[in-house]
């Protein structure tokens, strides 16, 4: 039966090159809509579980906020002194607190590390940030030579790195978190703030104030009992000019924004789907008009009803099938240029596209081609298989 359906498939090789061609777009846009949004979804579920911090408290009168620190790796000039962090470890609720010193961005004219663009000093003393990471590779404490890199950097050959004029020793890569610190290079606070007051970029910033004593952000950890937006509330109410913002409000925003951004896709695809579904339906409904004869004769010779169904419906498989192969290829093979585009122009966290997630995303981009070739399939195949021999015979015409 295979057989018979896959020469019938190759002896209309025009009309089955338009029915593979269908499918593949139609999957084609199912596997980038999949595999984006679930990408996207996996992006804020590490952000959520891995940002380790409830509160973040960055400058009022900023040019960046606090989702593009969390979400984004751009590089913000943003400063505070230090000594606010006194102030707000009064406030009630306030458990752990840690400093964190952002300073320029990277290019491959100052940093050998491809893919980083954020520079960042961290409190040893007071991190809780990087300490799960570091506890697990039994480290103590970091070097003011050493450097950890963000999940995304990528990887390189060797330890050693140059990062504006300096050289470093790379002791490891974290977990991917879906945030900015996937693109980041973390180092010790003073050593941050040193290659910032030496950058020949960055002297206009140091005119009134020098980086020693300045801060950019605050991450804080609540106490157990208090809810990190009712503290955050109370440190803006102190008047320090500085902005207090709870990392679950960011979060919860952004998977709103994801959930209505999930609907908009769907609808369309289903949009797709069902003009698709249309098109094959049509397509295979003429096929079966112009194969009575053939199919008389098959009844004639003794083919049962049941595999006059089976052949038509197999012979659909064949072709959504390619077509489904095809378009999840081209659509797995099109997804890191999305996630790069959207990464590039829209601040979103983004989880990892893996060969895993490819293979899944592949996987169900071929289911729905062969759920799509059965819809379009099955009411032809059930009229044909009703077909009285004689009739099909006298009355349809032979391809």
């Amino acid at each position: 039966m295979w057989f018979m359906a896959l020469e019938n498939v190759k002896r209309r090789k025009g009309q089955s090159m338009l029915t593979v061609l269908i499918t593949a777009l139609t999957v084609l846009t199912f596997v980038l809509a999949f595999s984006v949004l679930t990408t996207l979804q996996e992006g804020l579920e590490l952000s959520d579980a891995r940002l380790g911090a409830d509160i973040i408290v960055l400058p009022n009168k900023s040019n960046a906020d606090a989702f593009q620190t969390i979400f984004t790796a751009e590089p913000v000039n943003i400063y505070m002194s230090e000594e606010l962090t006194e102030q707000i470890s009064q406030v009630e609720g306030v458990g752990r607190l840690t400093s964190q010193f952002f300073t320029q961005s990277l290019d491959e004219s100052c940093c050998s590390l491809g893919g980083a663009s954020r520079l960042v000093g961290y409190d040893q003393e007071t991190d809780f940030i990087l300490k799960p990471w570091l506890d697990e590779q039994n480290i103590e404490r970091l070097q003011d030579d050493q450097i950890i890199i963000g999940g995304d950097v990528p990887a390189f050959l060797g330890n050693q790195a140059s990062v504006l004029g300096e050289v470093f020793t790379v002791v490891g890569s974290l977990y991917p978190t879906g945030s900015g610190m996937d693109e980041t290079i973390f180092m010790n606070l003073d050593v941050a703030r040193k290659l910032a007051k030496d950058s020949p970029y960055l002297q206009t910033l140091w005119s009134k104030e020098s980086p020693d004593h300045l801060i950019s952000a605050i991450l804080i950890k609540v106490d157990e009992g208090y809810l990190a937006t009712e503290v955050a509330t109370q440190i803006n109410e102190l008047d320090l000019t500085v902005e207090a913002v709870a990392t679950s409000e960011i979060v919860s925003s952004m998977r709103s924004q994801m959930n209505i951004i999930g609907q908009l896709v769907l609808g369309l695809w289903l949009a797709v789907f069902l003009v698709a579904s249309l098109a094959l339906i049509g397509r295979f409904s003429a096929l079966a008009r112009e194969r009575k004869k053939e199919i008389g004769l098959m009844r004639a010779i003794g083919v049962q009803r049941a595999d006059v169904f089976k052949l038509i419906v197999l012979e659909a498989w064949i072709m959504a099938g390619a077509g489904g192969v095809l378009g999840s290829i081209l659509g797995v093979l099109g997804v890191q240029t999305v996630l790069t585009s959207l990464r590039s122009s829209l601040d979103l966290a983004m989880g990892q596209w893996s060969l895993g997630s490819a293979l899944l995303s592949g996987g169900l981009g071929i289911a729905v081609a062969l759920g799509l070739g059965f819809l379009a399939s099955v009411y032809p195949a059930w009229q044909s298989s009703r077909l009285d021999p004689q009739v099909a015979m006298t009355r349809g015409e032979l391809d």
